[in-house]
C-alpha cells in the first residue's frame, strides 16, 4: 500500500497559535484560532483563484494540518483537530479537496472517523 505524499508542508500547532498559513496544490489554506478559551474554535479557510471554502471546529486544543495526495494523486487538504481530554478521540478527521475547495468529510466532536478518511483518500493515514 503507497504511503502518504506530503506536500509543502505538515503542521502541527496547539491552538495557543494564531494562525498557520500553507499551500496545497494551488490552494491557499489557512487555519486559525479564535477565542482564548478552553474551548476555542478553528476557523480553517482554503482559497484559489476560482473559490473559497471556510469551516469553523469547536472544542480544539490541538490541530494538524497536511497536504496530500489520494489514490488517484489529487491534492487534498487532511486536517485532524482534537481536544485533549481524556474523553476525546485523536483521530478525528476533515478533508478538503483542494482543487474544488468542496469538503469530502467533516468530523463529528469527540468521534474518530479515521477508516472513513481513510476510504475516502483510498490509502492508509500515516502518521
Amino acid at each position: 500500500m503507497k504511503i502518504f505524499k506530503l506536500f509543502i508542508c505538515s503542521i502541527l500547532f496547539s491552538s495557543s497559535a494564531i494562525a498557520q498559513n500553507y499551500v496545497c496544490g494551488k490552494t491557499q489554506v489557512t487555519i486559525a484560532k479564535v477565542g482564548e478559551y478552553e474551548s476555542s474554535r478553528i476557523h480553517i479557510t482554503a482559497k484559489n483563484d476560482k473559490r473559497e471554502t471556510s469551516l469553523w471546529l469547536h472544542s480544539i486544543d490541538y490541530i494538524n494540518g497536511t497536504c496530500v495526495t489520494n489514490k488517484r494523486e489529487q491534492f487534498k487538504i487532511l486536517i485532524n483537530g482534537h481536544c485533549g481530554g481524556s474523553g476525546c478521540s485523536e483521530k478525528t478527521y476533515t478533508i478538503i479537496d483542494a482543487r474544488t475547495l468542496m469538503v469530502d468529510l467533516v468530523p463529528v466532536q469527540g468521534k474518530d472517523n479515521l477508516s472513513i478518511a481513510e476510504h475516502i483518500l483510498g490509502k492508509k493515514i500515516t502518521e
